[in-house]
């Protein structure tokens, strides 16, 4: 190992060190959660996980938790390991499109961007992702460059991101073509063979835990009509991009304005004829267009800050590139307006220049760039995940744990099992999953009506097990029913006609840090959640 390779070396082990201290030590949230109970039990159609499967990530979850026996612990490990491999792949890409230096600077910004950190401490799939979505943007570069040793493999590891994340294989299917398509037909039609053995290696497996690959399908296509798809319209425009533009800001910090202005500069000095021949410009328009497209024309959400983790890290490797550019130009701007006020004095200090003096004034502007801005940029991103309470911070995983054991303590404290279930819609956090799986000694049931295969059901849970049911069972010796009464009380449409806050205090309680749980009598369910079909049974009255 030769001396450069030190600080990049440090850096991997910093990355993976940095994210033990903070990791999270429960499922985060309602897609971690689902990830659990898929390692346990994988079926698709239980949403254990949630379609379209994620096959890959659970199943690589399952081996490493032969070893750990702690499944939430196992997506982690798995993730911190793929933080690091991540880091030193866009190190390598940078380092081969623009140079070491700044390659070191992409690998720096990405291992303490708030995004990509915080996903390493949280059982979700972006992580594991965003490295298959890194091999495969280094593999893709050397086709460009017309080092095709590179070409098969490369569609391995595209079908292999796509069993990851199967959205992933769409979005990066462009970037793929445009790398090989001067390879020749025979070596392409070797290349789609390999991708297409590689997806089935993963598909018909993941199909057969779904009940056959009919059952699968649908599934998969009813679960986009039933949370996702909101059809083609410009309404949803301005949101989704706000939601892109947020994601940006997180990944990025300030290095955000500094790749606008860096890319308006670039566009401005490149010839438009020629600008499609430079491989360059293929690699980062074919990788970052689909993806960027889809989130902003078709669907976003502001809580899934790890779709951005796609095409994060092209922002990254671009942007120290963009920083020097920028601060050329800007430079050049004030020396240029400078030697308008110096006139014919500027000219003679020009001649009267040395060797040494001409080499400071014309290195000294590219270090500010190269050195000094992405110091600036990485002290914004550890500010932003140490101190900022955001949606990618260490403080997002700290407070969702504290507010997710005071609402169980609360439950098992203030309600008996035999008496009490829990109803909940699918909220991302301090939803119907954290109830089932939290809390599996009660039954727990989500009132909202889900289409499967032409049948209306709903999702119910027991003892960390899923079921789908087509009505709710109440049984004589259950008296309440308990909400999550604070997104009831921020969006009283999900309750029919009612307003938890106009109920008796009685009806409300309070855990320590303010926290709103609503106590109901079963027989007011109907009132409540009247698309639903309960089935009361008789008992006798209750004070």
């Amino acid at each position: 190992m030769t001396k450069n390779h030190w600080p990049v070396v440090a850096l991997l082990v910093a990355t993976c060190l940095s994210r033990i201290p903070f990791r999270a030590h429960v499922p985060y949230g309602l897609d971690s959660i689902q990830f659990v109970l898929g390692l346990r039990h994988y079926d698709v159609r239980l949403h254990q996980p949630q379609p379209p499967g994620y096959f890959l990530f659970v199943m690589m979850g399952r081996v490493v938790n032969k070893l750990i026996q702690d499944p939430n612990l196992s997506f982690i490990a798995l993730n911190i390991l793929f933080s690091g491999l991540a880091v030193w792949l866009v190190f390598l890409l940078g380092k081969e499109i623009f140079g070491a230096r700044s390659g070191l600077s992409s690998a720096l910004l990405l291992a303490t961007s708030p995004i990509f950190w915080f996903h390493g401490e949280v059982a979700l799939s972006n992580l594991a992702d965003c490295f298959f979505v890194c091999l495969l943007a280094l593999c893709c570069w050397r086709n460009l460059e017309g080092n095709y040793r590179f070409m098969n493999f490369s569609a391995v590891v595209l079908g292999l991101a796509g069993g990851v994340r199967q959205n992933t294989i769409l979005f990066l299917l462009p970037l793929w073509i445009v790398s090989v398509r001067k390879a020749g037909l025979k070596r392409m039609a070797l290349a789609v063979a390999i991708l297409m053995v590689t997806v089935c290696a993963w598909y018909v497996p993941m199909a057969h835990l779904s009940g056959g690959l009919k059952a699968y399908q649908i599934a998969v296509r009813d679960h986009w009509l039933n949370s996702n798809w909101h059809g083609f319209t410009l309404g949803w425009l301005p949101f989704n991009l706000v939601c892109v533009g947020y994601f940006i800001l997180l990944g990025t910090g300030p290095g955000m304005l500094l790749l606008l202005l860096g890319g308006i500069f670039y566009l401005e000095k490149a010839h438009l004829d020629s600008l499609w021949r430079d491989h360059r410009f293929q690699l980062f328009a074919a990788w970052l267009i689909p993806p960027v497209s889809f989130f902003i024309l078709i669907y976003s959400h502001p809580i899934q800050t790890g779709h951005s983790l796609i095409y994060l890290p092209a922002l990254l490797i671009l942007m120290p590139a963009g920083a020097q550019l920028t601060c050329e130009q800007i430079l050049g701007l004030f020396k240029s307006k400078q030697g308008q006020f110096r006139g014919k004095d500027a000219v003679v200090l020009r001649r009267g220049e040395t060797k040494s003096t001409l080499r400071s004034s014309r290195w000294l502007p590219l270090s500010i760039p190269s050195q000094i801005v992405p110091l600036v940029l990485v002290g914004c991103n550890l500010f932003t995940f140490l101190k900022m309470n955001t949606s990618v911070s260490r403080l997002a995983v700290a407070q969702y744990e504290s507010k997710l054991k005071e609402v169980v303590t609360t439950v098992k404290e203030q309600f008996s099992p035999e008496t009490t279930i829990l109803m909940n819609y699918d909220f991302m956090f301090l939803g119907f999953r954290d109830y089932m799986f939290h809390l599996p000694e009660y039954h727990t049931y989500q009132p909202k009506l889900y289409t499967l295969a032409g049948r209306t059901l709903l999702f119910a849970g027991f003892r960390q097990e899923t079921r789908l049911i087509d009505r709710i069972e109440i049984p004589a010796t259950t008296n309440f029913f308990v909400l999550n009464a604070d997104e009831l009380l921020k969006d009283p449409s999900w309750i029919h006609r009612l307003r938890i806050d106009k109920f008796s205090d009685e009806n409300l309680l309070m855990t320590p840090s303010g926290l709103t749980l609503f106590r109901g009598d079963v027989r007011d369910l109907p009132r409540f959640f009247p698309q639903i079909q309960f089935n009361i049974h008789k008992r006798r009255d209750f004070k």
